[in-house]
């Protein structure tokens, strides 16, 4: 069935079209929401409240092509998954003084997906957000300090000590001197 004809159908409240796009993008979803969520439990408890919202507003959202589509459905799932954290996260996020020592890590490049993966997911529950939303998932400070209820300098702040502390685990585990 056409995507566009199924998103018709989902508006009009149809159980199956609802299944078939929950299908579709369920596991792309899940992926989204794991990033951000502490662990799987909590992404897919995000995900099935998101999901809610998905076919709630659906019949707000002016169906143009796919790639809207997914951007639409991974932001709810972002905002969902974020929500949900909130009250944690707020309590990770302390301003403190900023180190504005930079490097070039354009030896990064070499390095295989899963071992860049699994050090982003060493970095603090904090950074890790920021960062993820900034690099990842292409937010604007601002847009992040809006979700997050944080500072746009707070944002900041995290995204620069996310990429020290990758750029310092780089240098340890890689033996790399990170300039």
């Amino acid at each position: 069935m056409q995507l566009e004809k199924v998103i018709h159908k989902v508006k009009k409240g149809d159980r199956r079209a609802q299944k078939l796009l929950f299908d579709k993008y369920v596991d792309r979803l899940f992926a989204v929401a794991r990033r951000y969520a502490a662990n799987d439990e909590l992404a897919e408890d995000a995900l099935f409240q998101a999901f809610m919202k998905i076919y709630t507003k659906l019949p707000e959202f002016e169906y143009i092509n796919e790639p809207a589509l997914v951007g639409w459905l991974t932001r709810i799932v972002i905002n969902q998954t974020l929500m949900d954290r909130r009250k944690e996260l707020s309590t990770l996020y302390k301003v403190e003084t900023l180190d504005e020592e930079r490097h070039e890590t354009s030896w990064i490049e070499e390095m295989d997906d899963g071992a860049l993966i699994d050090l982003v997911n060493e970095l603090p529950d904090g950074y890790r957000t920021v960062f993820l939303m900034n690099a990842v998932d292409g937010y604007a400070h601002k847009e992040i300090a809006e979700v997050l209820g944080i500072s746009e300098s707070t944002s900041r702040s995290q995204f620069f000590k996310a990429r020290k502390f990758l750029q310092k685990k780089l240098a340890q585990d890689y033996g790399q001197s990170g300039t």
